[in-house]
């Protein structure tokens, strides 16, 4: 069995720990020596407990992902705007007139039509 298993295997703990008094030294364990567990409700891992440095420090990394994702899709968004731009486009009224419609006919088309 890996290290990686045994070790999470030793931070699950059921739900009725909590009520049976084992609360006190699981909330000291987690404070003092910065463990986490997991929580199980009927069997199935639904929580995780774990130190407030912990979560601030979650967040914090969560929130640098999160802007450097932001950061990718923009420079992603303006290299595609800028190949877009000196690729053979037209205004859309253009492309309206080339289609043999008017603006105004367009704009009565777009009146008639129902959408639910």
């Amino acid at each position: 069995m890996s290290l990686v298993l045994a070790n999470m295997t030793e931070n699950l703990i059921p739900v009725s720990d909590f009520s049976q008094g084992k609360a006190g030294k699981i909330f000291t364990d987690v404070a003092k020596n910065n463990k986490e567990y997991i929580v199980l409700k009927n069997n199935q891992p639904t929580a995780v407990v774990l130190s407030i440095k912990e979560y601030k420090e979650t967040q914090k990394k969560l929130a640098k992902l999160e802007s450097l994702l932001e950061a990718i899709e923009n420079a992603h968004l303006l290299k595609m705007a800028t190949s877009r731009e000196n690729s053979n486009s037209m205004d859309f009224e253009k492309f309206v007139a080339e289609q043999g419609y008017s603006m105004d006919e367009l704009e009565e088309m777009a009146e008639s039509v129902e959408i639910e």
